[in-house]
């Protein structure tokens, strides 16, 4: 009597010790939480690529392909970074010191409104609508003054975090095979169909999520580039990555940049560039991509509804900050994932099961 008693007296001190020494190790683990979900992300987004490396370049060590992998998107990733930078410096000390004629779209305004307003209301309406248009702009301009000096002053913490980011992202691209295949090992046998079942809609669900999202936004963001350079916005690689970094949030939008864009144009007596930019930015930076072909992929990829990967992207974006575009997806993709595996592998034999004692009731019967 007593050998079972110590089991499991035993399986409980061993079930609490292990509980605890998790949560110590997450408690440890805290601060370096969105590194570690940058990691993974970037891991699974950067898999398809390390694959086509090792494809193209026949080469079988996952090492060396990984290693490739992280420094063609370090190499791209910096480059456009420290050009934006650079140019967004260049342009806002710039600005400060040229006064921004305003007057030309308050005048277009005015003439519009010429037979219901008086002149002189014209006037004084017209001045003060020119002071505070002025005003605005500069507080615009030394608001992102601010947020990119902010943003120069951390850039040591955020380099760092960087660097700890690319390091976990590559051992997860080297380890990620063995590391799925030591856990598919230690599954009880009658339940290794079942996980990796889960897996298949999981990769599935998480491809249409992540993969289709950045793949449209990277589109976006090239038509962007093209069609700035096109219409003769200066910059129009700099503005590209903007638009591609703005899709790729469902609230921001690239909508922050052609709207503004058409707004300055208007402000500089370049109407008929402005109303380009915005009909351009209105038609192929978010209603082609936004609405039809991102959902389309979407469903066609991972049958998802677009209402799903919406609140996947949006909802979490206000209560958990700019990781929630990661996390939101994957929580929501992990739900999905369970109730398709509850549908495809649990739900049928729970029928089959139920129609088999029906079966054999109604044979003892007869």
């Amino acid at each position: 009597m007593k050998e079972p008693e110590d089991q499991k007296r035993f399986v409980l001190i061993l079930g609490i010790v292990v509980l605890s020494t998790l949560l110590l190790v997450v408690y440890l683990s805290w601060a370096f939480i969105n590194i570690i979900i940058l990691s993974l992300f970037g891991a699974y987004i950067l898999s398809p690529l390390e694959k086509m490396i090792r494809k193209i370049t026949r080469i079988n060590d996952s090492r060396i392909t990984a290693a490739l992998t992280i420094g063609v998107v370090v190499l791209v990733f910096f480059g456009i970074f420290i050009n934006m930078i650079f140019v967004l410096s260049y342009e806002l000390s710039k600005l400060t010191e040229t006064k921004i004629d305003t007057n030309g779209m308050i005048k277009y305004g005015m003439n519009l409104l010429n037979d219901y307003i008086p002149a002189s209301i014209q006037s004084i309406l017209k001045d003060r609508l020119t002071s505070s248009a002025e005003n605005v702009i500069l507080f615009i301009i030394n608001l992102a003054q601010g947020i990119v000096m902010n943003f120069i002053s951390n850039l040591a913490f955020f380099i760092m975090g960087f660097i700890v980011t690319i390091f976990l992202a590559y051992y997860l691209l080297i380890d990620s095979e063995n590391i799925l295949k030591t856990f598919i090992e230690i599954l009880p046998a009658n339940r290794v169909d079942l996980v990796k079942g889960f897996l298949d809609h999981l990769d599935t669900i998480y491809n249409s999520l992540f993969n289709v999202f950045l793949l449209v936004a990277l589109l976006t963001g090239i038509v962007g580039a093209i069609g700035l350079m096109l219409i003769g916005v200066p910059y129009p690689v700099m503005w590209g990555t903007f638009i591609a970094v703005a899709a790729l949030l469902p609230v921001v939008g690239p909508g922050t940049f052609y709207i503004p864009a058409s707004i300055y144009y208007f402000l500089v007596n370049d109407p008929v560039r402005g109303i380009i930019i915005l009909i351009f930015g209105w038609l192929f930076l978010d209603t082609i991509p936004g609405i039809i072909i991102r959902p389309r992929l979407m469903k066609q990829m991972g049958n998802i509804h677009p209402i799903i990967s919406l609140l996947s992207f949006t909802a979490p974006l206000f209560m958990i900050g700019a990781m929630g575009i990661i996390i939101g997806p994957a929580v929501f993709g992990f739900l999905l994932a369970i109730y398709r595996t509850y549908i495809g592998f649990i739900k049928p034999k729970n029928e089959v099961s139920k129609i088999t004692k029906a079966v054999r009731y109604i044979w003892k019967i007869n």
